[in-house]
């Protein structure tokens, strides 16, 4: 722990590029092995990994299109500069909470997981967005910054059929990635405890 404090920029590096890795190694496996919509239970059946793309916000959500996709994807990149940049800022610091920074790093990793999806998928795979087969290497199926994000985790837990309009229905439907995990991660961990992460100004 004391060489991780003497080194948070490393400690940042190292969650960034490790999220980074398994994120698309995950993705580009179910890509190039499933067909669009398999299934397969995990874990006793508490986890689906099954195969989806979306054009749009983390967990499925679509927003405004092709436009909106470009739009989007845009934010994204602004986004991840200002965490950058932010980060660095923050890593200069005397004093700095080791949390804060493996949260933001969270951040960083995640979103430019999905970037990296949008920018560069539909140029390197021949089919994408709900397709027969297993998409190959090679052609092109969109457009930079059009490309379909790959979605596979979906928790398999249904609420009791006893509870009321919800009885049998999955509790969290949405199909999510590496990468919406690692963001959701440091928001939970912001929401829930904050004055354990964000830095407190002090004044003298």
């Amino acid at each position: 722990m004391e060489t991780l404090r003497k080194n948070p920029g490393f400690l940042a590096l190292a969650i960034v590029l490790f999220i980074l890795i398994v994120d698309q190694v995950v993705k580009i496996y179910i890509k190039t092995n499933f067909e669009y919509g398999e299934s397969h239970h995990i874990l006793g059946g508490l986890l689906n990994i099954q195969f989806v793309e979306n054009p749009g916000m983390a967990f499925g959500f679509e927003y405004g299109g092709a436009l909106g996709k470009y739009i989007l994807s845009i934010f994204r990149m602004i986004a991840i500069t200002v965490i950058i940049v932010f980060l660095r800022k923050t890593l200069k610091k005397d004093e700095i909470n080791l949390a804060f920074i493996v949260c933001l790093s969270l951040i960083l990793a995640g979103a430019a997981g999905n970037v990296i999806d949008s920018m560069a998928y539909g140029l390197l795979f021949d089919r994408g967005g709900g397709y027969p087969g297993i998409a190959q290497w090679g052609g092109s199926y969109a457009p930079f910054l059009q490309g379909q994000v790959v979605d596979m985790i979906q928790f398999n837990v249904h609420w009791p059929e006893f509870v009321p309009k919800l009885g049998g229905n999955l509790v969290f439907s949405p199909i999510f990635n590496i990468a919406d995990s690692a963001i959701s991660i440091a928001v939970l961990a912001f929401l829930f405890f904050p004055k354990r992460i964000i830095p407190q100004e002090t004044t003298v």
